[in-house]
């Protein structure tokens, strides 16, 4: 098929020759057969799968006395039987199970499934053999019926003993792993393997590929860019001039890779999709959130070569670690990447859950290489995982004090998280810490030494009690249409005429409904660092299980609660300051309901200090028994809308509905016991007051000595004042500093439980903190939280951890894994090709410390990833998937590596290592559209490119880029024409090929040769042969011609992008060669590594 591009007159003529289209790979005997061979634009090889399926399993079919287990026999009853009689037993359609020899030989009444070494006297022998629907197995409309040599495999297996096996990927990693011998050239001990495996085959290694093509190859592997030419020159010159270094070269040319900022910012991306990294919650609103620095702790981590088993230790559980630093902290941002919910009449303790099953999910895709998430809802039905193990799992990632929702109307960001100081503001932050310690010994050294100053006052007090510092006063009499006067003010107090007047404690009081707010108009505006109390009499009508009786907030989860309330929970008096809930709060919390139908007086005090123990709750003059909730209160409270005080309503809350209030009063000073009293029973002050000091009790007196510090001793207010102050000053240099999601362990051990079916609110049996039976023990030793569990998954003998790791990065090198599957290591999963590499690699990667480095140099300096990619008839016809890798790879280039190949070799690309997430033009077009970035925002790496979950950037996700939405370790590959027309005409690929020409053209001053010979070198790291001249040469002169001819139609695609145009060259010239550029950028060879 013809790209075919209208904006560019004239284009298609010469593309005629060199047209887009699907096309075979070219082979050696193809290139022999042609004399002119033309360049190949970007296509992507259609999967020969079933072939390769057949012609493997063909290879892999047992000889006579050969049966395994696990390659021969599991696959096919995993595939045709687990699913009714398999693991889940609890959902089976039969009692009979095949799943282990166990319950393979059960009695099933009379007979047995299987009775190993009796063909005749097993019953699944029968079955699989019957002609009668009713009793033939698997079952016809299952689809899943057994060819004939898979019913003889079975039987000779039962014939032959019925052997089961534990599960491949179950196995602890031998302790040793001999390698083969091998009789071609082994330059590490992975082509021993591969080429033992080849035999096999009957197959025989490729020959190296040319040193450019592999300095290409590794360069884009490691680096995720193109190599330069000078770059180029300089290998090709060493490797002439010092031909017997050869392997020393190459290591060194590794060594250097590997030490760029480019391989952390490689590795880092293919981290991202593993990860699900995004810059946006998710959902329908997928509002920005703040994670990019998570980002740069990757980048880092791959910096200075991190070993893997504290990369993931760090992830998991950095902030459970010994003396944890920030950024082991930050670490676990990993675990809250998930996709987060705000949309309204979302059910918080729904989506709790949820963000607990992604971070299981993650875990167990990501380390495991495990499907857990088969098992949310029922036992696994393919593998040896309970729902009682998923829940257990899962209990290690749910002990944290988050909320379901995050908050619509504020900025909060989801607790828990972590405040991102610089060490000056760590500094500045413990210079107030110890400033606001000073200044609490200054206040308790006044209240220690006032004694004399007491003793004056109380021989000169007045005799009558009177309020101080009182803000507001509302006895809710003599209200009219809603409007209830202040006795403390002239501010009235507001409410809907649906609330009414009823007989209260004193005088008037008011009924709620429930829907309707009492609004306290300017009054109750307290921030996090200052004092007050607020009291009123209550009567509760029945039980709340929450209830709002007063607030300063907007709203319950659209806010995060942010502000202050008292709520009743269970009936239980329920008092907070809350910039997002829970996480970020202080909550404290009584012991007891309150009485129902009967007025209570309720007063809460608060000192500012921003901790539970100076939040206090009191009931009818008294403190009230109660425990602390949560206790970590570091931004503000205010800004969440509604600033006032209200009653008994809340946005998407529950109010306190036909409850009755009554005598509400607000002072901006925490009350001294004595006063609190006075509020509930009007005498006990006065009382103290008129009472002569002989006759004063040990309690009135020491009343009386706080009524007078806090209300009367000027150096004792003086010192609160100083106090308050430092606070504010510690709160105003915290409120602006960035936080981000993290992990940190709740203030009360959650207990998790079994949910029935999954279902969020369908409890079933409480569960612990494990690990699953089929994999090993956890550590005695160790913590049951998520750093114990890091450290389980991370011991040598661990059977998974290491094998999906190496897996992983095999991957990222061949295309493919040594398991095709990387995500499934289960039944249900591929086999590994090379099993005894894949233990050797794992082994070997742990022995030397789990060093990425190491395990990269491993693959890289292999004869097998040096081969040439190009392979002979009777190799593809053997093995059309190159499972044996008796050749080189040719997968095409990720998105990324396209796009920033483009930017680097047109000299846009701005090199500078981590920052905010960025938009380049292609936002702009997004399902969910942005306004682009300026300047270098639009030339960075695509690693920095700004991720919106439910809008990814289209040039990405055209060129096969993960969506990000969940934990992904393999990306999907498609061919599609748009990809052809993104790479012809897209914004940032057409801008990258004028900018490029225009250098060439300057650079080369008319010498066409040239400039296509350094244009063709530098995208395919390979000198144009001169057929290939040819055709570029053509193709140049003949678009010369057309813009020569009509200039005018050059300001068509030349003013595309922001960077300026090339005014100091003729732009028929820029025009040619940039269809030139563009044309070779679009070569398969340009966007495939050979």
């Amino acid at each position: 098929m013809a790209c075919i591009v209208p904006s560019r007159p004239g284009y298609h003529d010469t593309l005629d020759l060199i047209a887009f289209r699907p096309s075979p790979r070219i082979y050696e005997e193809d290139l022999e057969k042609t004399s002119s061979p033309k360049p190949v634009f970007p296509l992507i090889q259609m999967m020969r799968s079933v072939l390769s399926i057949f012609i493997l399993a063909a290879l892999l079919l047992p000889a006579a006395g050969e049966i395994d287990f696990n390659r021969d026999i599991r696959p096919i009853i995993s595939d045709r039987c687990f699913k009714c009689h398999g693991p889940d037993a609890s959902n089976q359609k039969s009692e009979f199970r095949i799943d282990t020899l166990e319950n393979a030989i059960a009695d099933m009444g009379g007979y047995s499934g299987i009775l190993p070494g009796n063909l005749e006297e097993s019953e699944v022998h029968h079955r699989i053999w019957s002609d009668d629907p009713d009793d033939v197995m698997p079952p016809p409309d299952s689809k899943l019926a057994l060819s004939e040599k898979e019913r003889k495999l079975l039987d000779r297996w039962i014939r032959e003993g019925a052997s089961y096996d534990t599960h491949w990927s179950f196995k602890p990693i031998p302790r040793e792993i001999p390698v083969p011998r091998t009789e071609y050239r082994a330059r590490t001990p992975i082509d021993s393997f591969i080429h033992a495996g080849m035999k096999e085959a009957g197959l025989e290694p490729s020959a190296d590929t040319s040193p450019e093509s592999w300095l290409r190859r590794v360069t884009f592997d490691l680096t995720g860019l193109p190599p330069k030419i000078a770059e180029l020159d300089t290998f090709l010159a060493r490797l002439a001039d010092f031909p017997e270094r050869a392997d020393a070269i190459y290591a060194q040319t590794v060594d250097r890779l590997l030490k760029t900022e480019a391989y952390a910012e490689r590795m880092t991306s293919e981290w991202l999709d593993v990860a699900r990294y995004s810059d946006t919650y998710g959902y329908q609103v997928d509002r920005d959130r703040f994670v990019w620095p998570w980002r740069d702790w990757v980048i880092n981590s791959f910096r200075k070569n991190l070993p893997y088993d504290q990369f993931i230790i760090e992830q998991l559980a950095g902030d459970l670690l010994p003396h944890a630093t920030k950024e082991q902290i930050q670490a676990t941002t990993f675990n809250r990447l998930h996709p987060q919910k705000v949309e309204g009449g979302s059910v918080p303790e729904e989506f709790r859950i949820e963000y607990v099953a992604d971070r299981l999910h993650t875990f167990g895709t990501a380390f495991l290489g495990l499907t857990l998430e088969c098992s949310r809802c029922h036992d696994h039905k393919y593998d040896p995982i309970t729902a009682k193990n998923y829940y257990e799992l899962s209990s290690f990632f749910a002990n944290i004090d988050e909320a379901g929702l995050y908050s619509y109307f504020t900025p909060s960001v989801p607790t828990p998280t972590l405040l991102l100081t610089s060490k000056t503001q760590d500094r500045q932050i413990a210079e107030k810490e110890k400033a606001i310690q000073d200044a609490q010994a200054a206040v308790v050294s006044i209240r220690e030494n006032s004694e004399d100053a007491f003793e004056k006052w109380l021989s000169e007090r007045p005799g009558e009690a009177r309020w101080h510092d009182l803000q507001a006063d509302v006895p809710f009499d003599n209200g009219k249409g809603g409007k209830f006067p202040d006795l403390a003010r002239s501010k009235q107090t507001s409410s809907s005429t649906r609330n009414v007047e009823v007989e209260g404690k004193v005088g008037k009081g008011l009924r709620l409904t429930g829907d309707h707010a009492v609004h306290v108009v300017e009054a109750g505006r307290f921030n996090r660092t200052q004092p007050f109390t607020i009291g009123l009499w209550l009567k509760t009508p029945k039980i709340f299980p929450r209830s709002v009786v007063w607030r300063r907030s907007r709203a319950w989860t659209d806010a995060g609660s942010r502000g202050y309330e008292l709520l009743l929970e269970e009936g239980r008096p329920s008092v907070a300051l809350v910039h997002f809930h829970p996480g970020n709060s202080i909550r404290v919390r009584a012991s007891k309901p309150l009485p129902l139908n009967t007025w209570k007086h309720v007063v809460v005090t608060y000192d500012g200090s921003s901790r539970a123990a100076g939040l206090r709750l009191w009931l009818d003059g008294r403190p009230l028994a109660s425990e602390i909730v949560y206790d970590k209160l570091t931004k503000p409270i205010e800004g969440g809308g509604e600033p006032d005080l209200k009653l008994g309503e809340r946005f998407r809350d529950t109010g306190f509905q036909q409850g009755e209030v009554d005598e509400l009063q607000i002072f901006t000073r925490e009350l001294t016991p004595l006063e609190v009293a006075h509020m509930h029973d009007r005498r006990t002050l006065q009382t103290a007051l008129t009472t002569a000091p002989g006759n004063l009790s040990n309690t009135q007196r020491a009343g009386l000595y706080e009524f007078f510090l806090s209300t009367t001793h000027e150096p004792y207010r003086n010192s609160l004042a100083k106090l308050k102050a430092v606070r504010d000053e510690l709160r105003g240099l915290l409120n602006p500093i960035a936080e981000i999601m993290v992990m940190e362990e709740a203030q009360t051990r959650r207990q998790s439980y079994l949910l029935e079916r999954g279902v969020y609110d369908a409890r079933g049996q409480k569960v612990a903190y494990d690990t699953p039976e089929v994999l090993p023990p956890f550590p005695k030793d160790q913590p049951r939280n998520r750093l114990g569990l890091a450290r389980w998954l991370t011991t040598p003998d661990h059977p998974l951890t290491a094998r999906v790791t190496v897996n992983r990065y095999w991957q990222m090198f061949f295309g493919n894994g040594l398991v095709r599957t990387p995500e499934d290591f289960g039944s249900q999963g591929r086999l590994p090709s090379h099993p005894g590499l894949l233990d050797w690699l794992a082994r070997d990667f742990i022995t030397h410390g789990w060093d990425v480095h190491h395990l990269t140099r491993r693959i890289v300096l292999s004869s097998t990833y040096r081969q040439v990619s190009i392979a002979d008839k009777r190799s593809r016809e053997i093995d059309p998937e190159n499972i044996y890798l008796a050749r080189g790879t040719a997968d095409r280039l990720s998105a990324e590596m396209i796009r920033d190949n483009a930017l680097a070799l047109s000299e846009l690309l701005v090199n500078k290592t981590g920052g905010p997430s960025v938009k380049p033009y292609e936002v702009a077009v997004s399902f969910k559209p942005a306004n682009p970035g300026k300047g270098d925002d639009l030339y960075r790496r695509s690693v920095y490119t700004w991720w919106k979950r439910t809008g990814p950037a289209p040039v990405m996700m055209t060129l096969n880029a993960s969506k990000r939405d969940v934990c992904r370790v393999r990306r999907e590959v498609t061919t599609s024409p748009l990809q052809a027309f993104v790479l012809l005409n897209g914004p940032q690929f057409m801008e990258a090929s004028r900018v490029m020409a225009a250098n060439l053209l300057r650079k080369h001053k008319g010498k066409t040769s040239d400039l296509i010979a350094e244009a063709y070198r530098a995208f395919t790291s390979r000198t144009a042969k001169p057929a290939e001249t040819k055709i570029l040469r053509t193709l140049y002169d003949e678009q010369l011609a057309h813009y020569q001819a009509n200039p005018d139609q050059a300001a068509g695609f030349l003013g595309t992008g922001a960077s300026p145009e090339a005014k100091d060259l003729p732009a028929p010239d820029v025009a040619a060669a940039t269809i030139l550029v563009n044309a070779i950028m679009n070569l398969d060879e340009a966007v495939s590594k050979r």
